[in-house]
């Protein structure tokens, strides 16, 4: 068995993605496509509070070769959450790469205005991939991996081929991939899924969750499995990695204990505010009762004997 460190723990990840040729590898097996360069432009860890849960965001710059030959740029930007995290999260970190400048400066042919044709240089905005590893599971949907893209239909709800190439259409689109860590399978049906082994969770070592234990026999694995698997098995042996991920541990006992906290306090409240009720319904009843003896010729403080309460009291009932 080859032991490894777990990348579920984000310290883990990102080790595991600063070796370029790793990313390249581990990137084109999610995408599907022949990534031949790639740079990584920003790595965050949004970890604001312990009312929040962690999500660590890395954004690339890559260069993909198409099957034609040809070269085109895309920005990717993959986010992963352990935890359940707001939807709405997602979408503001997104929002900021729209925001970004993420264009490329290409050489276009123009007529002008003499008929002639001229070669001027246009920013050209670069297609958007996001990519979600989740370590919760998705209602109704149990697929480990998920790929979604916008499809461009007509007024007879036909597809319309072409407009995924326009540029109109697909810059103004992007494209997603979504990863389960949970329903991971032992028995991978593709190459992206034999990759995604890595984060198999039913592979941890028993008195130990920051490693996993795989298979030594990686003969029959796609091309670069390997590179990916030794890099690693030199996590598992780094010193700083390994106290982040103890780091990580830590932090989410807190956030456990936080959570446990609120729901105890959320419970409270409602015990309050069950009370408050209860205690606005018997004043009310009590200064029914009250106007009912008033009217009957009762004095107020016949009234106030009655009912066992002071006069001041008797008298917020009345007025």
């Amino acid at each position: 068995m080859i032991q490894i460190a777990n990348p579920i723990y984000d310290s883990v990840f990102k080790y595991m993605m600063q070796n370029n040729k790793v990313c390249m590898i581990l990137l084109s097996a999610l995408l599907n496509r022949d990534i031949v360069e790639v740079e990584l432009k920003n790595n965050e860890l949004i970890r604001a509070d312990l009312k929040k849960f962690a999500v660590l965001r890395l954004d690339f710059l890559a260069k993909i070769k198409n099957p034609d030959g040809t070269f085109e740029m895309v920005s990717i930007e993959l986010q992963k959450a352990e935890k359940s995290t707001e939807i709405v999260r997602f979408r503001r970190y997104l929002a900021k790469l729209y925001d970004s400048e993420a264009y490329e400066v290409k050489n276009i042919q123009r007529v002008n205005r003499k008929k002639k044709v001229v070669e001027i240089k246009q920013e050209i905005p670069i297609h958007i991939v996001a990519i979600y590893i989740l370590g919760h599971p998705l209602d109704d949907v149990t697929e480990p991996v998920v790929y979604y893209s916008p499809q461009a239909k007509n007024a007879l709800g036909e597809p319309v081929e072409k407009a995924a190439l326009n540029p109109f259409f697909r810059y103004l689109s992007h494209d997603s991939v979504v990863v389960q860590i949970p329903y991971l399978r032992k028995n991978a049906r593709s190459k992206v899924e034999e990759f995604l082994e890595i984060f198999d969770q039913s592979n941890v070592m028993p008195n130990d969750a920051h490693y996993l234990l795989l298979d030594d026999n990686i003969e029959n694995k796609p091309e670069g499995y390997n590179a990916v698997v030794r890099q690693l098995v030199s996590a598992a042996s780094d010193k700083e990695t390994k106290t982040n991920m103890m780091f990580e541990d830590e932090f989410a006992e807190d956030l456990e204990n936080w959570t446990e906290l609120e729901e105890i306090v959320e419970e409270q409240k409602e015990k309050l505010a069950e009370q408050r009720e209860q205690l606005s319904l018997k004043d009310k009843q009590l200064s029914a009762f009250a106007k009912t003896l008033f009217a009957m010729g009762l004095s107020r403080k016949d009234i106030s004997e009655k009912i066992n309460i002071s006069l001041d009291q008797l008298n917020q009932l009345l007025d």
